[in-house]
């Protein structure tokens, strides 16, 4: 027997009495309650730690769980049946679907170099003779190959001429010198070493393959001249500030003039060696929508809405509809705007309130995630839509057409789910995980619906996330920021490489012809230059 045991009340020292006796067993049930509760609460977190140390990071949910639904279930015996019954189509690759196995077609933009293989003198010899054979055709296979990384030394020869005839003075144009110098290309950085292919090399190695600066030195030193980390830093900071801040504040411009945009933050280590301070900072990104498409980054020191480059700040002049998690800082920005600037909730938000509230109270989680589920189902069969059937139309008809389906579909799933929130929220304990949920999805009820109002909006935010998801790769690979200053160049490069990925526009390619383009323009250029090379708009130099 445990010595960890409470000892028994004496019996003799209880109450006699009915009435009190029920009153100390009505305690007792209520302390019960409570150690349940707290008991419940504990192994909540535990769950949550466990998956989230061990488990899948997938919020999928048990396919029975539609099930629950009969009329569901009576629609997709019904669909399934002449399915089965007819063969299905061979999925075509320009519907966005997977193409069948085999091997791909090789890019015709990649060099070619032939490997001639003949007979050698001796096997034509074998054969009576070169003479007595006739080359009636070629076997031509072909196979990739690689060769590494080449680091190269640009040597810039500008010619020098002197006139004959030599002028009594000198003056500043050209006709006026005695001397006359051939000018070069101005460089990225006036006076640096690195060209505008280094450079960009550097910061696609960093920003979107997520090499840090000092695996990059070993690279270099393969080569014979390792750059050091402080140097190829600097090289950053400098051309983010020189010349690409100015890019990336057009392409915000360009995104607020969306009329939805998706908004996210995440956190970022800072370590200032010379300030000796360490705290948290954040990467906030916003999505500008098809029309507009550019997505941008900017960084905080802190997780406030107020300051320069915080939501507040960036979202002043917008209007329209923004799409963010329930972070509360929006909340005044939402107020403050008198109605400019519309909420729309993320129901991927929601649905992961119950998905980890499963342990909790399975079977209302089971419930909730089933509805959420079926409106995840008609977002996807209208994007399959969007790919295949409609993919030709007007962008105003197709999203008019998304509008009729959530309205005839996704309204009434809605509905349903909204009562049987308002009839279960009362009935779990307010600390329980499950009633979390419920009143999370219950608070934010108007703005998780604004998305079936509108053809346009998304059901989530998840492509802020997916913004953002590059940032979340990478620092377990840098681990932190050097400065505040690191920082707002980090988000301005981030910028340039997520609009990159976007607009399927190779970033190597973009970000050299920009350190070229740009110092020729120099730091007058108008804004419609800067315009016309917005990722989205960008063609290569001929």
């Amino acid at each position: 027997m445990s010595t960890d045991a409470l000892p028994l009340p004496d019996l003799s020292a209880l109450p006699d009495d009915p009435a009190t006796l029920r009153q100390l067993v009505l305690q007792l049930l209520e302390a019960l309650r409570g150690k349940d509760t707290e008991l419940s609460k504990l192994q909540h977190h535990m769950d949550l730690l466990l998956r989230r140390l061990y488990g899948r990071s997938s919020e999928k949910i048990d396919p029975l769980q539609l099930l629950l639904f009969e009329r569901v279930f009576e629609e997709a015996l019904a669909i399934a049946e002449p399915l089965a019954a007819e063969p299905a189509d061979e999925p075509e690759a320009a519907n966005g679907k997977r193409p069948g196995h085999g091997r791909r077609p090789k890019p015709d933009h990649l060099k070619r170099v032939d490997v001639v293989h003949d007979l050698t003198d001796a096997e034509k010899q074998a054969l009576a003779g070169e003479g007595e054979l006739v080359l009636i055709g070629e076997e031509i296979t072909e196979q990739y190959e690689w060769e590494p990384s080449c680091l190269y030394i640009v040597r810039h020869i500008q010619k020098k001429y002197a006139k004959k005839p030599q002028l009594v003075e000198s003056g500043a144009a050209s006709h006026e010198k005695n001397v006359i110098t051939a000018p070069k290309p101005p460089a990225p950085i006036p006076g640096g070493i690195a060209g505008p292919g280094l450079i960009a090399s550097v910061l696609v190695h960093r920003f979107e393959d997520h090499l840090p600066y000092h695996r990059q030195q070993r690279t270099t030193a393969r080569h014979g001249f390792p750059f050091s980390r402080q140097t190829t830093d600097g090289w950053a900071l400098d051309v983010a500030e020189r010349w690409f801040e100015r890019v990336v504040d057009v392409m915000l411009e360009e995104a607020l003039a969306s009329q939805a945009i998706h908004t996210d933050d995440t956190p970022v280590k800072v370590r200032d060696a010379h300030g000796k301070q360490k705290y948290q900072g954040r990467f906030w990104t916003y999505v500008g929508d098809d029309l507009h498409p550019c997505t941008v980054l900017r960084y905080t020191p802190n997780r406030t809405r107020d300051g320069p480059d915080g939501p507040a700040d960036v979202l002043k002049n917008f209007s329209g509809f923004v799409q963010a998690d329930a972070f509360s800082g929006y909340d005044g920005i939402y107020l403050g705007s008198q109605g400019r600037i519309i909420e729309v909730a993320c129901w991927a938000h929601a649905r992961r309130k119950f998905f980890d509230a499963q342990n909790a109270d399975r079977a209302r989680a089971q419930i909730a995630l089933a509805h959420i589920g079926q409106l995840y189902a008609v977002e996807k069969e209208l994007r399959q839509q969007g790919d295949g059937a409609w993919k030709d139309l007007d962008r105003q008809e197709r999203f008019a057409r998304v509008l009729a389906e959530r309205q005839a579909r996704s309204l009434p799933v809605l509905k349903q789910f909204g009562e049987w929130l308002d009839v279960e929220a009362p009935r779990v304990l307010p600390k329980n995980p499950i009633r979390e949920a419920l009143e999370y999805t219950r608070n934010h009820w108007a703005a998780l619906n604004r998305y079936a109002q509108h053809g346009y909006l998304a059901i989530d935010n998840n492509a802020a996330e997916r913004a953002l998801r590059g940032i979340a790769i990478g620092r377990r690979n840098w681990l932190f920021l050097g400065s505040d200053r690191g920082g707002r160049a980090a988000a301005v490069h981030f910028s340039l490489i997520a609009s990159c990925r976007r607009n399927n526009v190779e970033p190597l390619a973009y970000l050299r012809d920009l350190l070229t383009r740009l110092p020729a323009l120099g730091h007058g250029a108008s804004r419609d230059a800067l315009r016309d090379l917005l990722p989205d708009r960008w063609q290569p130099a001929t």
